[in-house]
């Protein structure tokens, strides 16, 4: 899907100004609709940026591993990538440090079965949780190593089998960010029924998505950089944050102040991590 997005260019200069950019997003098979948030924040930092830009968006059909590869050796068709951060992403690409949906992609939830639910509500201990729960995470998500650093048991499988494993009770909770959860249940209760989001726990890290580009692509990753930070400086970023479907989602649907949170380390952070500002996270 292509869209025309305008930056802040002034409008005399218009007739002077080159080409729009033209910025290719690559997403995983979840598609458009799981990530429309992760999409509306790249349209967002291009209309605060100082160039025109083109945006489309491919859906792939490939792990995530093969596009990272596929973006660094200069071979795919899209320039920008989301996905969670890490060490290896940040020494390999342009990392835009900015976290996308203010780290609430390090507040899991989880998809279960309806008779799941009761022994979940009797959790009280991250060692409870740890001794019953086999949990269904992403191959190639920093998601995956995080939970098993943590002492839990994970089975690892590409994302739409992930549901499926969920279904049939191969597993027993598949994490997702709180954000997701509720949309990604909505497209998929037709399919799966017994399906449903556990409303009583969250596990909680440091994490989230960012925006990548191919390493030495420094006029792309600084236009996307330049443009959320003029975001946040205005104060449309958070404007839109808290206007997005999916945010208010997590507000009136997830209950996050009525959880029992559980908090467990993020071994992948690097010292650029923890040195993002404070005031690009959001904390329940």
């Amino acid at each position: 899907m292509l869209f025309l997005v305008w930056g802040f260019a002034p409008v005399a200069a218009l007739a002077a100004e080159p080409p729009p950019v033209s910025v290719r997003l690559g997403l995983l098979g979840a598609g458009e609709e799981v990530f429309d948030y992760e999409i509306s924040v790249l349209k967002l930092a291009l209309r605060h940026s100082s160039r025109p830009a083109e945006l489309e968006v491919e859906v792939l059909s490939m792990p995530q591993e093969r596009a990272f590869i596929e973006l660094e050796n200069g071979r795919a068709s899209f320039n920008v990538f989301v996905s969670g951060f890490s060490a290896d992403r940040e020494a390999r690409f342009g990392q835009i440090d900015v976290p996308l949906s203010r780290g609430l992609l390090g507040h899991r939830i989880f998809v279960t079965t309806e008779p799941n639910l009761k022994t979940l509500s009797t959790i009280q201990t991250l060692d409870e949780l740890r001794e019953w729960a086999v949990v269904g995470s992403g191959e190639g998500w920093p998601d995956t190593t995080i939970f098993e650093a943590a002492g839990f048991q994970v089975e690892k499988a590409q994302y739409e089998n992930l549901w499926t494993m969920t279904a049939h009770s191969r597993i027993n909770l598949f994490n997702r960010g709180i954000h997701e959860a509720y949309v990604e249940i909505g497209i998929r209760k037709p399919i799966y029924e017994n399906l449903t989001v556990d409303p009583n726990l969250m596990v909680r890290y440091p994490f989230d998505y960012m925006f990548y580009v191919r390493q030495g692509d420094k006029e792309l990753a600084s236009l996307i950089e330049e443009g959320l930070l003029a975001a946040y400086e205005s104060g449309a970023f958070m404007d839109h944050f808290y206007a997005h479907p999916m945010i208010r989602t997590v507000v009136e649907e997830a209950n996050p102040a009525g959880r029992r949170i559980f908090d467990i380390p993020n071994p992948l952070m690097t010292d650029r991590q923890r040195a993002i500002p404070d005031t690009f996270w959001h904390r329940f």
